[in-house]
């Protein structure tokens, strides 16, 4: 072989690797990869910075190192990226890519580009090619470099503009404004449109809207990367007041804080007194009801703080720790840099300055970084791997997407699709671009229906079928997580759309508001609805008239219909167009079932809520209002998502069959048994008033009669409510993991022992009036004894009820005769307390004595 002939020939090859697309990068593990990682030092394509940082976190942090080896990056140089974008069939997005940022060539001295930067994409070229050169967590002198801890989303943006854009967009990005910290942002939005921003008003309007908030509401969807930029500023501020060095604009900031918030940072009042449905342990922990009853307890912590309490975050030590771990892992936390310090390393003694942060560590999908990025890729692509394989594994998703709330996971382990994947996954090719159905995959995965670029192999060439996207919305018509049925929101901001759009609220509106916000949204803005619009609903089928489906037909156009039809694309690679219509013909009925199902649960709550019968200062620590919330954030999720993920033990009992036979069910009933039970206080009322000093007349013996059947009834509801009790409470403590428990007790003191007690105490007083004349009735009494003697378990209460029913039949004097009559009665009763002797509680119990004094008050009435 000629000399020419070789050097064609390694040009060719060298040729051929370039052309691989990034992230078909090949992991390794054991003496392959320390191979590749001295070979990739000695290769001169790694920076002399990004060599510094290797020498030292080898020793320090040794298996970021061994993960970077074996990411993309560290063998691809940003030159890649236009093969990347390519390989995907998104041109177009290269000549948005920026980096590295202008600051960094003008600091060192270099015109770099993305095209003709010499190295790979290493330490240095994250954490110290930042974009931002005025975020306040900057690490002056880290060993010699100017550096930051975390790489946000705006920094990934700078060579990945398709991707940092469309997450921009989502729900994840503003994750944890929504959440955690929802109070605490609506505070600084509030304040600052009450100082002039607004998206919709003039040129200075914008301005401020821009300057203080994200602006969503300025630019058309997917269009540009939406930033809070002032963030930054408050960071910043937060940071010079923590450290005593406040310029003028800081103290500005500082006092807007004070008086938008009432606290400087987020993290100042531990999360305490912030009630939301969306931290569903909030209220029940800071119950009013024991407070109403005047009740405290003597609670003492770890046995060091004690504190009299009228519920548990009335305690001083309560602090809420579990949103560190239970909500910001998934949701994100508000990122705040404190103070510059040293850190030694404890395995080798070395030191570095470092800064310090609070909020950190955290993955969360929508964490704020300090440069005022919000949303993080790092939540689906672990750093420093960042492996496309990993994030198409459906555990990816599985992290959040999970549980009683969201079984997302669940479902799709139990569908068909999850099946075929544990069958064959571990055999796919996850990290091809574009990824070619049945060729590298035979079966979806979360990503693939949302998310990834998916392409047929015809003839020997590969066809970009499905476009991929980081815009979650992209493919998906419904909302199925919030209250009422309605498309997917346009605008992930929830808080700015409700206060600009006359008070819209995406958890809690419906259709009905959605029409009523269009109207407040000027001709020429680029936002025209808060949800994704195009929909109607036609009833195709006749009474007795033969057609299928004999369901309701919703008729997409406009972008849902854009939306409906990218995902039957998606479904339309394996299956036939009719499976796909008919499966989300049947699924879409789904979504207007539960609707019907939510108006009427809201709509009674909001009665009961109206007629006293429920509290709504605490949304959530009364029964009702804890049906409702499983209802819309538990039950309702869980049917609907196991409808259009295919998963049949999701859509069915752990979903419609929870929702109406259990959580509307114990609604309707409670409902019903308190009204009677208002309905019987008011007619006893007004038989006393009747009765007072008056004779035994038969009118008055008709109302007695009246008043028996009552009771009855009374007794009956009681029971039926004694039965379901038990249940709701093994349902709650399973899901809330024990605080349920205390939320239960306090549910059940909400029938009104003190109430029910009181009728008792009427009823024996009515006892006396009936039978004036009557000597004793041993025998009762002594029955009654014998069945109270089984309650001495129950509450205190039961013991007044015992004295008040002796004192009543002793006075009523002598009806011997009628012993006989109620000793079976009795005897039925004891039975019946015996064999719920395990599940008793203070109602029951009260309930048979109310049965034994009305058998007494018909044996009179009939003397």
């Amino acid at each position: 072989m000629s000399r020419l002939t070789l050097v064609l020939a390694v040009f060719l090859v060298a040729a051929l690797l370039a052309s691989i697309p990034a992230a078909a990068q090949k992991v390794t593990f054991g003496p392959e990869l320390v191979k590749e990682y001295n070979e990739l030092v000695k290769s001169g394509l790694v920076s002399p910075e990004t060599q510094t940082c290797i020498g030292c976190h080898i020793q320090v942090t040794p298996d970021i190192v061994w993960e970077w080896v074996n990411s993309a990056h560290a063998h691809h140089k940003p030159a890649d990226l236009a093969k990347l974008y390519e390989a995907i069939g998104q041109p177009q997005w290269i000549d948005k890519i920026s980096w590295p940022p202008a600051w960094w060539n003008k600091e060192h001295g270099k015109s770099y580009t993305w095209k003709n930067y010499p190295y790979v994409v290493g330490c240095y070229e994250c954490h110290g090619m930042f974009h931002d050169n005025d975020r306040p967590d900057i690490i002056p002198n880290h060993n010699g470099f100017k550096i930051v801890t975390i790489v946000t989303r705006k920094d990934c943006g700078q060579c990945h503009p398709k991707e940092n854009t469309e997450i921009s967009w989502t729900w994840h990005a503003t994750a944890t404004l929504h959440a955690t910290f929802l109070p605490w942002y609506k505070g600084i939005l509030a304040w600052a449109k009450k100082h002039g921003a607004n998206p919709f008003g003039n040129e200075q309007a914008k301005k401020l809207y821009e300057e203080y908030f994200p602006p969503y509401l300025l630019y058309k969807r997917d269009s540009v990367p939406i930033y809070w930029n002032f963030y930054k500023k408050i960071a910043r501020a937060i940071y010079d007041y923590l450290n005593n060095k406040m310029t003028p604009e800081d103290q500005k900031i500082i006092n807007m804080l004070k008086e938008a918030t009432g606290m400087i940072t987020p993290y100042d009042m531990d999360f305490k007194n912030w009630l939301t449905p969306l931290w569903p342990s909030q209220p029940p922990a800071n119950t009013t009801l024991l407070e109403k009853l005047g009740i405290r307890l003597n609670v003492t912590a770890m046995g060091e703080k004690s504190a009299l309490v009228p519920n548990v975050m009335a305690h001083p030590w309560y602090r809420n720790g579990y949103i560190y771990h239970a909500c910001i892992e998934c949701h994100g936390s508000i990122v705040i840099p404190y103070k510059l310090a040293t850190e030694k390393d404890p395995k080798t003694g070395m030191q570095a300055q470092v800064m310090l942060l609070w909020g950190w560590p955290s993955n969360g999908a929508g964490r704020v970084d300090p440069d005022g990025s919000i949303g993080t890729c790092t939540a689906c692509h672990p750093r420093h791997l960042f492996s496309i394989k990993q994030a198409r594994k459906p555990w990816t998703c599985g992290q959040c997407h999970l549980g009683y709330d969201h079984p997302h996971i669940e479902i799709y382990e139990e569908s068909k699709h999850g099946n075929i994947e544990n069958a064959y996954g571990e055999k796919w090719n996850w990290e091809h671009l574009p990824w070619v159905v049945g060729v590298d995959f035979n079966a979806p995965t979360c990503a693939t229906c949302h998310m990834s670029t998916l392409a047929v192999e015809q003839g020997g060439q590969v066809k970009i079928v499905v476009p991929g996207t980081h815009d979650l919305e992209a493919r998906l018509v419904w909302d199925q997580m919030h209250f009422f049925s309605h498309p997917k929101p346009v605008i992930p901001d929830k808080p700015q759309v409700a206060m600009f759009l006359g008070g819209f609220n995406v958890l809690k509106g419906d259709m009905a508001d959605v029409y009523k916000a269009m109207k407040k949204i000027p001709p020429n803005s680029p936002y025209k609805s808060p949800v994704f619009m195009g929909f109607k609903i036609i009833d195709k089928c006749k009474p007795g008239q033969v057609c299928f489906p004999r369901l309701l037909t919703i008729e997409y156009y406009g972008t849902l219909k854009q939306h409906r039809e990218e995902m039957m694309k998606v479904c339309s690679l394996c299956h036939s167009m009719q499976w796909v219509e008919n499966y989300f013909h049947t699924a879409d009925q789904n979504i207007i079932d539960y609707d019907i199902v939510a108006h009427f649960a809201w709509d009674l709550l909001k009665l009961a809520w109206k007629l006293g019968i429920q509290d709504p200062r605490n949304k959530l620590d009364e029964i009702m209002e804890l049906e409702w919330y499983y209802i819309w954030h538990h039950q309702g999720r869980r049917w609907k998502n196991g409808a259009f993920m295919q998963g049949p033990d999701y859509a069915h009992w752990f979903g419609v069959v929870d929702t109406i036979m259990e959580a509307l069910n114990r609604m309707v009933n409670y409902f019903y048994l308190r009204m009677l039970i208002r309905k019987l206080q008011t007619e006893l009322q007004a038989l006393k008033q009747q009765a007072a000093g008056a004779k035994y007349t038969p009118a008055l013996a008709a109302k007695i009669a009246e008043l028996e059947q009552k009771i009855a009834e009374l007794k009956a509801k009681l029971a039926a409510l004694e039965a379901v009790v038990p249940v709701l409470k093994q349902k709650l403590e399973s899901v809330e993991g024990g605080f349920e428990q205390l939320n239960m007790k306090v549910n059940l003191q909400n029938v009104n022992v003190q109430k029910l007690m009181k009728e008792v105490e009427t009823l024996a007083k009515e006892l006396e009036g009936i039978s004036p004349k009557a000597k004793q009735i041993a025998e009762v009494v002594s029955k009654i004894d014998q069945l109270l003697s089984e309650m001495k378990s129950l509450k205190s209460e039961v013991s007044s009820v015992k004295s008040l029913a002796k004192q009543a039949s002793v006075k009523a004097g002598s009806a011997y005769s009628l012993a006989e009559e109620v000793k079976s009665s009795v005897e039925s009763l004891k039975s019946q307390l015996e064999s719920t002797a395990a599940t008793t509680n203070t109602v029951a119990a009260i309930g048979i004595i109310i049965a034994v004094i009305a058998i007494i008050i018909a044996a009179l009435r009939r003397k």
